[in-house]
């Protein structure tokens, strides 16, 4: 076979692809295809389900509408005074701040406690121990083991080295658990938890 009668064949054989791709669009708009076989199927099933819902009858509706008012009605509108509004409010600002306050503890338990940071913690404030009457006019030194937080506020104080005497030892955990740091920093210069001992002699 010559180039010619090559070319002839191609011709012929594009012609015939061109002309039965005409004929099969022209044939496939003209009869129902199968999608619309399909979405007449879903029509007749939804007709179906639908004879299978119950209508509400007049009654029906009437009890419907009867309940809906009654709880509308139980709606009351009351307004409040000046006093009670600042009350609402003062509980709200309650809420806030117990909201925030559990927020920081929770955030404070992030930080990791390091047991000899290159700042340590320095004591910026502390209250006097007030003497117990039930230690009997006893002197004694408790040791007292502070976790001192990222903010410098002792989150619990704990006996490392006991007085002695267990009323001192209360009074004395009481009081310092008010002291206020200057918070530990470790060598980046970040804050962080410390462990620090502390004794405190507790006399009359």
């Amino acid at each position: 076979m010559n180039k010619s009668d090559k070319r002839f064949m191609t011709g012929l054989i594009m012609s015939l692809v061109l002309h039965g791709a005409i004929f099969g669009g022209i044939w496939f708009w003209s009869v129902p295809t199968f999608l619309a076989n399909t979405s007449d199927e879903i029509y007749e099933v939804s007709d179906v389900v639908s004879d299978y819902v119950p209508e509400l009858d007049e009654q029906s509706v009437k009890n419907v509408q009867k309940i809906a008012r009654k709880h509308i009605t139980k709606i009351e509108f009351v307004i409040l005074e000046s006093s009670a509004l600042d009350k609402l409010f003062g509980k709200s600002r309650l809420i806030a701040r117990q909201v925030e306050d559990e927020r920081l503890k929770a955030q404070r338990k992030t930080i990791p406690v390091v047991k000899n940071p290159a700042t340590k913690p320095k004591l910026l404030f502390r209250t006097p121990v007030a003497y117990p009457e039930e230690a009997g006019g006893e002197t004694g030194t408790i040791v007292v083991c502070f976790l001192v937080g990222y903010d410098g506020v002792p989150e619990y104080t704990s006996t490392a080295e006991s007085s002695g005497n267990r009323f001192i030892d209360s009074a004395a955990l009481d009081s310092c658990i008010k002291w206020r740091f200057a918070p530990a920093r470790d060598a980046k210069g970040r804050l962080v938890r410390c462990l620090v001992y502390i004794p405190v002699t507790v006399k009359p």
